[in-house]
């Protein structure tokens, strides 16, 4: 009995020790599937954070580093009617033109951002500049008149911000946004106005520019400091012994100071400012005056002040759809004329004041779901001098009108403003010569001169 009771024994323990030998076994078995699944995961998430680091790199490349276009191109049907001083009318019934700008911009770092846009503005058919027009190759206006079909540099520049903070500070350099701007572009029909204020300046410049934001402590309020050039008196071509100088005149550039700014500007008030002063600017003087120069023109005539203060309200009664709905805008501006040495600035060897004022109000039409209607009215006194080399209307400039000028425009858009279409009339009554006509001559209005003019736009718009 005791020996079955030792065998049983003995048999119940070898079971026991082989049973937690193979527990063992298995339990080390398992462990090293474990440590191989675990090092498979380990790399598996190794490749996964590469690959998303792969993907924020492509990420951040085509975000950044490539270049984003956007596109507006018009098309516009124009007639143009000229009333002269003695009587006399001239009319065109038809002018066609086609517009385009490729806008372009890129941000490879936070800091610094480039902005470029590409246009071409040419009439249906000609070459409407004569050869015998001395600013015809200017770039003042390079792409702000209908010429040809060439594509033309409209603005290119490089924005780098130095500071942060209360009052972040950027700095730039280039061909500047120097026309379409504050006040003009509700005429234009364009969403945002350019940099400067329109009432002044709207003509294509290269400059350097300072910018400073909270300037004054207001809201939206920021200055900016403009140091460029508008026109170099260079008259001997590359291919010539003395390239890139003048002979036979003084070597002036005309360079300018511009300080726009924006006083306060809440999203329903903005209040704007601006002062510009161009040195060398352009006069006449008897003893320049030949054959091939009957007014004398020159450079270095003299210095030139301009500045103006424009506001406009948006939203003038919230409880009110129509007026909650409206724009409501109003500038006044001046200029100041300072000859030196004997020379002549419009046409006077003394310093001579100008002065307009601008006013418009833009409405819902009531007819459409987005269609807006603008009036506006210009006043410029005899000796008014903008800066208005870009167009702002074909037959002229309206800013720069010695008299009144009256417009009515239509402003209706489709398929979320991706196009729109816009009917625009432009009454234009001369009291004196235009200074965009010849700014170094007399106001007064000769016979042969125009004496009111009018024109009917009709123009139709892509955007995206």
């Amino acid at each position: 009995m005791n020996k079955i009771i030792t065998l049983s024994v003995l048999a119940f323990l070898t079971t026991t020790v082989y049973a937690k030998s193979d527990v063992n076994s298995t339990a080390s078995s398992m462990q090293t599937q474990i440590d191989k699944l675990t090092k498979k995961i380990d790399k598996l998430e190794k490749k996964q954070k590469q690959t998303a680091r792969g993907l924020t790199e492509v990420k951040k490349h085509d975000g950044n580093d490539n270049i984003k276009w956007d596109v507006n191109f018009r098309t516009a049907y124009n007639y143009l009617d000229y009333k002269l001083k003695n009587g006399k009318s001239v009319t065109n019934s038809s002018l066609l033109t086609n517009r385009l700008w490729l806008g372009m911009v890129a941000a490879p770092t936070d800091r610094l951002t480039f902005r470029g846009q590409l246009a071409a503005y040419s009439t249906w058919g000609a070459n409407n500049l004569p050869a015998n027009d001395r600013f015809q190759n200017v770039n003042w206006r390079a792409s702000s008149k209908a010429d040809d079909d060439i594509i033309k540099i409209r603005q290119a520049y490089f924005v780098y911000r130095l500071t942060d903070g209360n009052h972040p500070i950027s700095f730039s350099v280039g061909r500047r946004p120097a026309t379409d701007g504050f006040l003009a572009n509700h005429r234009e029909d364009l969403e945002h106005p350019g940099s400067p204020l329109a009432h002044i300046t709207n003509m294509e410049v290269d400059g350097a520019m300072v910018r400073i934001g909270n300037a004054f402590g207001l809201e939206g309020s920021y200055l900016k400091l403009v140091l460029g050039r508008s026109y170099s008196n260079i008259n001997q071509p590359s291919y010539t012994g003395t390239p890139y100088t003048a002979v036979g005149a003084k070597d002036e550039n005309v360079d300018f100071f511009v300080v726009p700014m924006s006083i306060y500007n809440d999203g329903q008030v903005n209040l704007m400012a601006q002062y510009a002063a161009i040195f060398n600017f352009m006069g006449s003087k008897q003893s320049l005056v030949s054959s091939t120069n009957p007014a004398g023109a020159t450079t270095g005539a003299g210095l030139k002040h301009m500045a103006a203060l424009s506001m406009q309200i948006d939203g003038l009664d919230e409880d009110i759809d129509f007026l909650d709905s409206s724009t409501l805008f109003a500038s006044i501006a001046a200029t100041r004329t300072e000859p030196k040495d004997g020379y002549r600035m419009q046409g006077s060897a003394n310093a001579q004041n100008g002065y307009s004022f601008w006013t418009g109000f833009i409405f819902p039409d009531l007819i459409t779901d987005d269609g807006q209607i603008g009036i506006e009215y210009n006043y410029g006194s005899k000796y008014w001098a903008p800066e208005t080399w870009a167009e702002d209307t074909v037959s002229g400039s309206k800013i720069a009108t010695r008299g009144n000028a009256y417009e009515a425009y239509w402003n209706l858009p489709f398929e979320n403003n991706h196009f729109s279409t816009q009917i625009r009339y432009t009454y234009m009554d001369y009291k004196y010569k235009s200074n965009i006509e010849e700014f170094w001559a007399k106001p007064t209005l000769l016979d042969t001169d125009v004496k009111s003019t009018q024109e009917l736009r009709i123009s139709f718009s892509y955007k995206y």
